[in-house]
């Protein structure tokens, strides 16, 4: 049996709407920017003050999971925050960010996309290609995340251009072997592409307790 991860995805101002009230509360005096200085961190890079500071500002559906929790990691962008809870989180890879290109995606179409990922993105209408691009890269970031190679690897070397929204991803590895990894897409807001990538064959399964609709 496949294992859940509980994932929770938290908007932040008014880009996106406000947390249902049935989600337990608001996002306090959380800013959109903070999403972004919050990007990478996790329990244990937040000292006892900032994880105090945190938990008063999130949902409180959120806040009692990542209270409770061991292991929590934060991934955001401007103006959404995703908090993935629990030691499993750990096999995992996550990657979100604005189509708008408030985030770090890379500046050039080139340092991003393979040769046939550039054909399928010249082959869209105009007003798609930023978000196919932001798919895609979402897709490779995650993708190397699970498998711990963080940016070592250039993302342009790595094939991500399923037409669906879930497929394989292959990362490549030392002495020329390459990592299965499953990588899916999640649309919660229309203006952010949203990632999950878990190793094969991990039984692992996002969750989504809390997604702020």
């Amino acid at each position: 049996m496949s294992t859940p991860v509980p994932i929770f995805v938290v908007p932040v101002g008014s880009s996106v709407p406000a947390p249902s009230p049935r989600g337990g509360g608001s996002v306090g005096s959380l800013s959109p920017d903070h999403c972004l200085g919050l990007n990478g961190h996790t329990r244990a890079t937040l000292d006892g003050a900032s994880r105090s500071w945190l938990l008063a500002r999130l949902p409180a559906r959120v806040r009692e999971e990542m209270a409770t929790a061991s292991h929590w990691e934060l991934y955001g962008t401007r103006g959404l925050l995703i908090v993935a809870c629990g030691e499993d989180a750990r096999a995992m890879g996550f990657s979100v960010e604005s189509v708008r290109g408030e985030g770090a995606l890379p500046q050039t179409q080139d340092a991003v996309l393979t040769a046939q990922e550039s054909r399928t993105a010249a082959g869209c209408p105009a007003a798609e290609r930023e978000r196919l691009i932001t798919r895609f890269w979402v897709r490779k970031d995650a993708a190397m995340q699970a498998v711990g190679r963080g940016l070592s690897i250039a993302p342009e070397r790595i094939e991500a251009g399923f037409p669906a929204d879930r497929g394989t991803v292959r990362v490549p590895g030392p002495y020329g072997t390459e990592v299965p990894v499953s990588v899916r897409n999640f649309a919660f807001f229309p203006s952010y592409e949203f990632a999950v990538a878990i190793p094969e064959p991990l039984p692992l399964t996002p969750s989504f307790p809390y997604s702020g609709t």
